[in-house]
């Protein structure tokens, strides 16, 4: 689960990863990364793919509202295409791209492609992007790497029960996923293309790029709030900015899912195909799952570790969630700081995969609190643990407000 304090800026550190000195700077580095933090010193963050834009200057200007924020890039240009990408007709196909959110239940632009294709007797293609420029440029580990290779196998199984095709290919220049994902959809005859919002700056602006240039090709792209319980910005303070203390935030977020409980319901998984898809779309549904780039591969005897440690998919997800909710959750507040104890959750890895959506966990939860329908009251293992899911949102929250 979270840590209890959100340290913004500081780097938090064990004794047994004590880092390298910091390098030194050349002259001519001086002027353009004098605001930087320390991170950049000790390659936290990676110059190939973040350039140091930002500065003291403009992170004023982003909190005097005087420059767009990419959330706000990515919803006007949802807003403004609206119109047009409603009067695009359904063609071939419909397709939902998976990114961090590698499951089929209570998933939404997932759930919304299938009522579509659905509406319209069209098949369902799912696509995922590897893309090893990004898991370098997010330091993802090597170990998260397979885990969600191995998360993506199960997947492709599940879709394949439906007769639903999920095509995973490696795109190794991030730059060019936009196109690379546009060519797929007219290669497949897709007139409407639907996806979860990541939260991250890079991803946010793709994603607005994608919006108008979908249309461009007669491409419907629908971006949909899906990872937060509660969408970043619907919680305002009383002089109604965005919070920034998680004690009223949370506070804020208790009370607006008591007033708006229809955020807790959960979408169903996604219809089947016609059975014709599957001679269809035969190359797809035979393609297999590309192996983990070479700089996050893992030794053999390291995979059959970490698949014992963390088995994929979201059955799993499923699976640890019942055992907590029954076996443990009811003492959380007393032992959750005592590892030991095993009597955590361990559900993070699918959090952050998207096995398991936030959502679901906070809505079996509360069902589990057989006392009360409140968020805040009964048990107070439920309460406490519903309390540490929200600390997820509000970091996406102060992520998207405050991209610097």
């Amino acid at each position: 689960m979270p840590l209890k304090q959100a340290t913004l800026n500081g780097i938090k550190r064990t004794a047994s990863s004590i880092p390298e000195p910091p390098r030194k700077r050349h002259k001519s580095e001086d002027a353009a990364v004098k605001d930087s933090p320390p991170e950049e010193d000790y390659s936290i963050v990676d110059r190939q793919f973040y350039p140091p834009e930002m500065s003291n200057e403009r992170c004023a200007q982003y909190i005097a509202n005087q420059i767009e924020r990419p959330i706000e890039t990515l919803e006007k240009a949802q807003k403004e295409t609206e119109s047009e990408r409603c009067a695009i007709d359904v063609h071939h196909a419909v397709v939902h791209w998976f990114k961090c959110d590698l499951r089929t239940y209570d998933n939404k632009a997932l759930h919304m492609a299938s009522k579509l294709a659905k509406s319209h007797g069209v098949p369902l293609i799912c696509l995922h992007i590897i893309s090893p420029q990004d898991y370098k440029a997010h330091l993802t580990s090597p170990v998260r790497v397979d885990f969600v290779l191995r998360t993506l196998q199960v997947l492709k199984e599940d879709l394949a029960n439906l007769d639903i095709p999920l095509y995973v290919e490696t795109v190794n220049v991030r730059k060019t996923i936009p196109d690379r994902i546009l060519e797929l959809c007219e290669k497949w005859g897709a007139s409407h293309l639907f996806c979860n919002i990541e939260y991250e700056v890079d991803e946010l602006r793709r994603e607005a790029l994608m919006t108008r240039k979908g249309l461009e090709r007669g491409l419907a792209v629908t971006a949909v709030h899906d990872t937060c319980v509660v969408a970043p910005g619907a919680l305002k303070s009383g002089s109604g900015n965005q919070y920034s203390v998680y004690s009223p935030w949370c506070r804020a977020w208790i009370a607006y899912l008591h007033q708006n409980p229809q955020h807790l319901d959960l979408f169903d998984p996604p219809s089947p195909n016609p059975k014709s898809s599957r001679e269809e779309y035969k190359a797809i549904f035979e393609t297999p799952i590309p192996e983990a780039p070479a700089n996050k591969s893992l030794t053999p005897e390291e995979k059959q570790r970490f698949k014992s440690l963390w088995p994929p998919g979201e059955h799993e997800a499923h699976s640890r969630l019942d055992k907590f909710l029954a076996e443990k959750v009811s003492n959380y507040k007393e032992t959750r700081n005592f590892p030991a104890a095993n009597s955590t959750a361990t559900l993070s890895v699918h959090f952050s995969s998207g096995t398991l959506s936030a959502r679901t966990a906070v809505s079996r939860a509360r069902a589990a609190n057989t006392t009360t329908r409140s968020l805040d009251a009964g048990n107070e293992g439920i309460k406490t643990w519903i309390a540490e899911l929200a600390w997820r949102d509000f970091y996406k929250h102060v992520l998207t407000h405050w991209p610097h």
